[in-house]
């Protein structure tokens, strides 16, 4: 396969990676932070399928011409069977994909979702455990590579408070990694760190969003933060984090 040599690893170049042959789905990579999760890996040789919930990519005001399209809703079964079924081979999941359930939905129904979300029978938890035999033929060093970010939170938070469903994903990101070792997949998250909220006087200047500013004698380097996550779940899917799973890595 290209983009593999004869021991199964990808080239890592300095500073930059090389998914060459790498076959790449970020759930949710229409807009937002999952966008720039999917042109990263683009960027970098990997061949890209981004899902999202309209059922044409023209539909989308994103340019979403580097990336193959499925449409998914991870709210209904079938759907995530649909797409499971239309994915061949994958070396690396990415779950990118915010909880956006219908306007207007009963409670009765938002309450059958959430439990069935939080029990792992919907939403990312249920779509990486159906695609859990695929990602174990990767051929990739460490097998195959499930990267959460903050999304799959949000989608605990329909029966959870915030900071408890970041402590359930951290959790079931670590349970997973130590289940799945076993089939040869990876399964790692990455998160912001929460930020207490500071009276306005005592808030720190706002950075901008690329550049450097200067701590005492320290040159800091600042970055989008939709960015770092997208260096973060590079690092995560490469060679150099063959050995790392079930850790959650939290980006200040």
């Amino acid at each position: 396969m290209p983009g593999f040599n004869g021991e199964g690893r990808h080239v890592m170049t300095s500073g930059s990676y090389d998914f060459t042959g790498y076959e790449v789905l970020v759930v949710g990579g229409t807009r937002g932070e999952g966008h720039t999760v999917a042109s990263a890996f683009a960027r970098s040789g990997a061949s890209v399928t981004v899902t999202g919930t309209m059922m044409l990519r023209a539909l989308y005001d994103t340019d979403l011409t580097a990336f193959d399209y499925e449409s998914v809703n991870l709210a209904r079964q079938e759907s995530i069977d649909n797409l499971v079924g239309t994915i061949g081979h994958i070396d690396v999941l990415v779950l990118a994909a915010s909880c956006n359930l219908p306007f207007g939905l009963p409670a009765s129904e938002q309450a059958f979702i959430a439990e069935a979300v939080r029990s792992g029978l919907l939403g990312p938890t249920f779509l990486t455990t159906r695609m859990r035999l695929k990602l174990s033929q990767s051929p990739a060093t460490g097998g195959g590579c499930v990267i959460n970010t903050g999304a799959v939170a949000q989608w605990l938070e329909l029966s959870s408070a915030p900071e408890v469903a970041q402590a359930q994903l951290v959790e079931s990101t670590a349970r997973a990694g130590e289940q799945w070792s076993g089939l040869g997949v990876r399964v790692n998250s990455v998160l912001q760190r929460k930020r207490s909220v500071l009276p306005r006087q005592y808030a720190p200047v706002a950075a901008s969003s690329h550049g450097s500013r200067l701590a005492g004698d320290t040159l800091v380097r600042t970055q989008r933060m939709s960015d770092a996550v997208a260096d973060a779940a590079l690092f995560l899917a490469s060679s150099g984090a063959s050995r790392i799973t079930g850790q959650t890595l939290r980006l200040g």
